[in-house]
């Protein structure tokens, strides 16, 4: 499996995303309520130049993801204030598992944390349904 493959299988243990009746696809997210997805967002590579003048990738780097769900909305208050609230059940979990050192396993180094970067929020409104999401970064060291 690739690292994103292992993120979104640690994700598929968050209860929130493992109790949700869609599908939780990689970069696919259906039309319909009750999906997640993991999507791919690229990422800068640091380098740096070593002594002999050849570039070197940098021993810490980071991989971002975005987390997102199509869920129910609407003019009801309390369906909006309720699909945050499972984005915050999930960011209590992944800050739980990161305290653990419970974390994917990660090719081509070794991750160090899992770490929201952004609360949730939505980003694309229909009449009925929305599409919310957060950012995620994962940190690693090369090697």
């Amino acid at each position: 499996m690739d690292n994103t493959a292992n993120v979104r299988a640690w994700l598929l243990a968050c209860p929130p995303i493992a109790q949700s009746p869609g599908l939780f696809g990689a970069d696919y997210l259906g039309d319909e309520p009750g999906g997640f997805t993991l999507d791919s967002v690229p990422s800068a590579l640091k380098y740096r130049e070593n002594i002999v003048g050849e570039m070197a990738l940098m021993p810490r780097q980071e991989q971002q993801f975005v987390l997102g769900a199509r869920m129910d909305y609407g003019a009801e208050a309390l369906t909006n204030l309720n699909n945050l609230d499972v984005f915050r059940q999930i960011f209590a979990w992944i800050i739980e598992k990161n305290n653990a050192r419970d974390l994917p396993e990660w090719e081509g180094g070794e991750l160090t944390a899992i770490v929201p970067t952004l609360t949730a929020y939505p980003i694309a409104v229909g009449s009925s349904a929305a599409r919310y999401q957060i950012q995620v970064k994962a940190l690693y060291k090369v090697g």
